[in-house]
């Protein structure tokens, strides 16, 4: 189709862009500053400027080109109600494969027993680490449904556990072998559980979800995983929990990142020693597995496929 054309702006590097352009000879593509009588249908961007969304009459959708969306771009969204809103779920399945192997190392105690081995020493085979627990058999509670909360569901549903999950928009039912619950069902269903993942979106709505008082109904022994963002734990809490032992965790997100490639090093990602506690695992928010050329092409054709979509008339 040709007079389709695409602004994006530090959504997509230059060779997506231009791996783009190849597949798609009619369209155009520009990431410049947009000119005085922009006309672009599509703005691929993470967090466009307002000017931005504003400049163009013919704008019909912003891509963003990761699977959360800011609190601020849905407020600046709010005022175009003509602008579709686009996401892209490339990293689901990557996210979904670390937050099982996060649960499996945690309730395997791994990582005790892989030091422990590397010195010669097999006390893990004889004497379990506190806590140590198998999976099958046992209640798991995936909170937050989406693309990759579902992946996860089917996931420790072939393990063999009786999965559970809370969506906070749903009503109780099935989606197959996986309950789905109401938020209002949270506190007992935590109570109950072997496994909780966090899979949900990082929003004001989220934040400090998962608190306290949630935190101390975890029962022992019992694995709690964290994909989602880190504030939608308590912190402090949550310290003093897995420290007090009879819990597991594994770690993906935390309060503190490193942000960039060039400062990876001295960035202490807690105010308290989570790296003392021989019962968690930590892991430096790979879940998206970013750095890796199969994860960016299969974020490619996610927005090939969404540029395509909506490049048909209409």
């Amino acid at each position: 189709m040709t007079h389709f054309w695409v602004h994006g702006v530090g959504g997509l590097d230059d060779d997506a862009t231009a791996r783009l352009a190849e597949r798609h000879p009619g369209w155009r593509f520009t990431d410049d500053a947009p000119p005085a009588d922009a006309a672009y249908d599509v703005l691929v961007a993470r967090t466009p400027a307002r000017e931005l969304v504003a400049a163009s009459p013919r704008l019909r959708a912003l891509v963003v080109p990761y699977a959360g969306v800011r609190q601020e771009v849905r407020d600046l969204l709010a005022d175009f109600p003509a602008v579709q809103l686009r996401t892209v779920h490339h990293n689901a399945g990557p996210t979904a494969e670390l937050a099982v192997g996060l649960v499996l190392a945690a309730a395997r105690a791994l990582i005790p027993a892989d030091q422990g081995m590397r010195i010669g020493d097999w006390t893990a085979r004889y004497v379990p680490p506190n806590p140590t627990m198998i999976l099958g058999g046992h209640p798991a509670l995936v909170i937050g449904y989406g693309e990759v909360g579902r992946r996860i569901a089917r996931a420790l549903n072939g393990l063999g556990m009786e999965v559970h999950a809370v969506r906070a928009t749903a009503q109780s039912g099935s989606d197959g072998d996986i309950r789905i619950h109401p938020g209002s069902e949270l506190p007992s269903l935590v109570s109950q559980s072997r496994v909780v993942v966090l899979a949900l979106p990082g929003t004001p709505a989220t934040d400090g979800l998962f608190g306290a008082e949630l935190i101390a109904r975890l029962p022992e022994p019992s694995v709690l995983v964290n994909v989602a963002r880190a504030t939608v734990l308590d912190e402090r809490a949550l310290y003093e929990r897995l420290r007090d032992g009879g819990v597991a965790a594994g770690l993906d997100v935390w309060w503190k990142e490193a942000r960039t490639a060039d400062a990876v090093t001295g960035v202490t990602a807690s105010t308290y020693p989570f790296h003392e506690l021989a019962n968690v695992v930590l892991s430096p928010h790979r879940g998206g597995a970013f750095s890796l050329r199969e994860v960016r092409d299969l974020r490619l054709d996610h927005v090939d496929a969404i540029l395509t979509e909506l490049a048909q008339p209409h």
